[in-house]
């Protein structure tokens, strides 16, 4: 789902492996369906405050290990938040990098 290439790369670390493992052991069964009366596997970790959304290297590692900001989903339920922030498909790319070149023409040229 994520392009970002901070993303990717912190994505793919044996410390994230672990807490993802962690994460879907605490709660086997999808937080959001069993909110809802289902009963489905967890699959997936949604992290609620995307990484991909901070400023600065250092903030996006931060919520990518926050255990707090981790949720156990199954597929479907994973899929449909992020459809429902906006951030799935091509028009949701093209405005994450349109905010991101803003980002960085506020901060270097004011």
């Amino acid at each position: 789902m994520a392009k970002d290439k901070d993303y990717i790369m912190l994505i793919h670390t044996m410390q994230w492996l672990q807490l993802r493992r962690d994460a879907i052991t605490r709660h086997p069964l999808c937080e959001q369906c069993k909110a809802n009366g289902y009963i489905t596997p967890s699959v997936e970790v949604h992290h609620i405050i995307p990484v991909e959304s901070a400023g600065t290297y250092r903030e996006k590692v931060r919520l990518m290990y926050d255990p707090t900001n981790l949720r156990a989903l199954c597929h479907d339920c994973h899929v449909k938040i992020h459809t429902g922030m906006g951030r799935s498909g091509r028009e949701a790319t093209r405005k994450r990098n349109d905010e991101r070149v803003k980002k960085i023409i506020k901060k270097f040229f004011g």
